[in-house]
């Protein structure tokens, strides 16, 4: 292999080097379904439920993006998309592709959106469901939500099948998202 590579020429090593880096970035990106230099920041803090369960809170400290990032013409694929990307964050699956962070601004915002198009959208009825439970911080049907929006998608690979732990999200939201200590 030594012995070709030194055969080609400039050009051609510096395709095949290229190519090599393209492919590399490829399966980064189909193996963690984010890319590295496009995470957003978020806050997040571990808090204790009354019943003494480990909670996550995660925020965003730029909440004025939301707007942009979920504007009230959505598409109904862009609406579903972006609540089957949410769930990521507290689903286990063995594959997930995408990550947005599930934060209360982007719930609210997404809320609006879904309300503002309700006659539009087909399954409007089911986002409304969804996002009213998690606006109010439940998410313990969460994986059932992920799979109702996966099973619209005419999903086939990574079905969720239970809810991560608190641990589990925290690891994920590190993973996936950068996160900003608060000051």
């Amino acid at each position: 292999m030594k012995r070709y590579f030194k055969q080609l020429s400039w050009p051609q090593r510096v395709m095949i080097i290229f190519a090599v880096i393209v492919l590399g970035v490829f399966y980064y990106y189909q193996t963690t379904g984010s890319l590295p230099l496009h995470k957003d920041t978020v806050m997040v803090s571990v808090q204790k439920s009354d019943d003494g369960q480990s909670v996550i809170k995660m925020d965003d400290p730029n909440s004025q993006e939301i707007e942009k990032e979920f504007p009230m013409n959505m598409t109904e694929k862009e609406v579903m998309d972006a609540i089957h990307q949410m769930s990521h964050q507290k689903v286990e699956s063995r594959k997930k592709w995408g990550a947005i962070p599930l934060t209360p601004g982007r719930v609210n915002q997404l809320l609006k959106v879904v309300k503002k198009n309700e006659r539009d959208y087909v399954h409007s009825s089911v986002y409304l469901d969804i996002l009213e439970r998690w606006s109010e911080g439940d998410f313990s049907s969460v994986d059932k939500d992920h799979n109702k929006i996966w099973n619209l998608q005419g999903g086939t690979v990574g079905k969720a099948v239970g809810i991560l732990s608190a641990e589990e999200e925290k690891a994920y939201i590190e993973d996936h998202f950068r996160v900003k200590q608060e000051d």
